[in-house]
This record gives C-alpha cells, sequence and structure tokens, in this order.
C-alpha cells in the first residue's frame, strides 16, 4: 500500500506527529502552507506515520510510528521517486533523513538497508537578543548589502550566480524569497564573498543559513554577514533565531557562539546516499 499524498487543507492531520520537530522552521512552514512541500501519510483520516519534504528535496522528515512495515515499503519508493527527480540523469540521491524518535534508527537501516547510509548528529542553536557589535569593526574594503532584487539582477557580480543557487536551495523562487524571506552579503570588491539569509519565517521565529567563499573563510567575514541578517530580524519582530549545523564543524558552532547563540540541543540525523 502507498503512502497517500496529503492536500493542504489535510495537513493539521499530521501535525502532532511532528510536534518534537518543531525546532526545524522548514517542517513548521510546510504544515502552516508557508512554504510549499509535500507530506504523505498512511492513513490521511487517522495517520500513524508521515513523511514531510520541503522545497528542498535533499532533506526528509518522518515523524511518527516507525513500526509500521507497509510504511517502510511506501518510504523507500519514495527515495527512488526522488531520485528519479532530483537525480537529474545521476544514478544517485544524496540526501538527510531527519527523524521524530530513536525508534526511526532501527527502521531507516531496514528501509535503506541496501543504501549506502551514516548516522550523525546536527546542532541547534538558539539567539534570542543581538549581542554582538559589528558595524563599528566592518573593515573599509567590505560592504554589506541586503540580497535585493537589484544585487540579483547585478550578473556582473562574481559569486551572484552561488547566491542565487542558495536562494533556490530553501525558497521555490526569487519571488517567494524577495516576498517572504531576506539576506544580506558580504561583498569585496565585485566579489560577493559571504551571504547569510533567514531562509524560513514562522510566526516570530527565523532560522539561518549562511555561506562563505572559501579563500575568505577563517576572517570573521560571516559574523558580518549573519550580524546584519540577526539585525534585521529583531528590527522586525523576531523573538528567536536557529542555527543549525553538523557537530563537528568546529566553524560553524564558533560563529554561532561568538555571535551570542546558545547551544539547544544535539539530534541525529542519517545521511544517506541512495542508488537505483
Amino acid at each position: 500500500m502507498p503512502l497517500y499524498t496529503l492536500e493542504a487543507d489535510a495537513y493539521a492531520s499530521v501535525s502532532p506527529l511532528f510536534e518534537g520537530m518543531d525546532y526545524h522552521l522548514a517542517v513548521m512552514t510546510v504544515l502552516a502552507r508557508k512554504t510549499p512541500g509535500k507530506i504523505y501519510a498512511d492513513d490521511p483520516a487517522t495517520p500513524r506515520t508521515a513523511v514531510l519534504i520541503p522545497t528542498n528535496q535533499h532533506r526528509i522528515y518522518l515523524a511518527g510510528s516507525a513500526e509500521n512495515s507497509v510504511a517502510h515499503e511506501a518510504i523507500r519508493a519514495l527515495f527512488a521517486q526522488n531520485l528519479a527527480i532530483q537525480g537529474r540523469g545521476s544514478n544517485s540521491y544524496e540526501c538527510i533523513v531527519y527523524y521524530s524518535s530513536d525508534d526511526w534508527k532501527h527502521a531507516l537501516g531496514l528501509i535503506l538497508k541496501d543504501q549506502k547510509i551514516s548516522m550523525s548528529w546536527r546542532q541547534f542553536y538558539q539567539l534570542r537578543e543581538q549581542r554582538l557589535e559589528w558595524r563599528k569593526h566592518l573593515p573599509e574594503n567590505l560592504m554589506v548589502r541586503r540580497i535585493d532584487a537589484r544585487l540579483l539582477a547585478d550578473t556582473a557580480l562574481l559569486n551572484i550566480e552561488r547566491v542565487i543557487e542558495e536562494i533556490h536551495s530553501e525558497s521555490p523562487s526569487i519571488k517567494h524569497f524577495l516576498q517572504h524571506n531576506f539576506g544580506f552579503c558580504a561583498q569585496h570588491g565585485h566579489t560577493l564573498v559571504s551571504w547569510c539569509m533567514a531562509e524560513y519565517h514562522y510566526q516570530d521565529r527565523y532560522e539561518l543559513g549562511i555561506e562563505t567563499v572559501e579563500a575568505h573563510q577563517r576572517k570573521g567575514i560571516a559574523t558580518y554577514t549573519a550580524s546584519a541578517v540577526i539585525e534585521h530580524a529583531f528590527a522586525v519582530g523576531a523573538t528567536e533565531i536557529g542555527w543549525h549545523c553538523w557537530g563537528n564543524n568546529t566553524a560553524s558552532t564558533a560563529t554561532a557562539r561568538k555571535l551570542g547563540f546558545e547551544k539547544v540541543k544535539d539530534y541525529p540525523v542519517c545521511y544517506c546516499l541512495y542508488r537505483q
């Protein structure tokens, strides 16, 4: 039996299954129909198991009962389906699987028994007030700019295509990003060297994504772009800003702590390289 694809007006039926994953704003915004995504359930009326896939289809969120062997087969079929959609001619599909309880760890070993998987840890950090003074420390040769339509249309900027790629990784379109989200970037000459975006916004909560060009890492530039986003978020009413990173990403955790974020939790994930 396949999983049922839920219509948007039926999302409320699976919301209780995802209660323990409310620190993932990708989940919350899809459930609230703020951003596009797909939700599947074993039973539309009384779901026991649910799968949520946001715009970024390299993330898969599993919730509810992990002891549903019928759902296991259907979830395996979803991986194959995503390979066809996201593989784009490749024979592999890379994704991170997030899950709501430890029971899923064993279940994933069964569902993906013929695939390359590894269990790892990610961390969630939280900020409730801006703590870093950044403007007076900004180097003269660095400019921090809002990511707006004018910047995105400037094809003369080096790395502009990487900024656009990052937008598309979490938002369904540039238009959606400009209407619902925001971001800032650091510009050195005609080169964009770092960019940070509030990629998800749910009620008064925001969630950041950040990237710095390798040649400009370890110079403190990420703190300026992130600080600009944090400043704007609090100015428009944020009460909480979230930051997710891999547990072994010391550079990301150091930046988060420098900005004033405090670690809330470590949580397990499953990395999968799915092959047909």
